[in-house]
């Protein structure tokens, strides 16, 4: 909960800060959307590298942990090794 507030918050600062500095600098409205979608999509994809990167390193490590496991399996015992006394 407390993460989407967090985005929310962002977003709306983000808007009215654009906004604001479009205003300020006699930006027309049309533009200023522009550049509000622009930077939404900038975002949105930044997420979506995020979430492919740590997909692809769940992958690997879960592929990394099952080809470890197999092998821990299939190691003879040792024969060099005393017998506990």
């Amino acid at each position: 909960m407390r993460l989407a507030r967090t985005v929310l918050i962002g977003t709306v600062a983000a808007a009215l800060g654009i906004w604001w500095l479009g205003r300020a600098y006699d930006v027309e409205s049309g533009r200023l959307v522009d550049f509000l979608l622009s930077s939404a999509l900038l975002v949105v994809g930044c997420i979506a590298l995020a979430a492919l990167a740590g997909t692809l390193l769940g992958m690997v490590r879960r592929r990394h942990q099952t080809r470890m496991l197999g092998r821990a399996k299939q190691t003879p015992p040792c024969r060099n090794r005393r017998p506990p006394r």
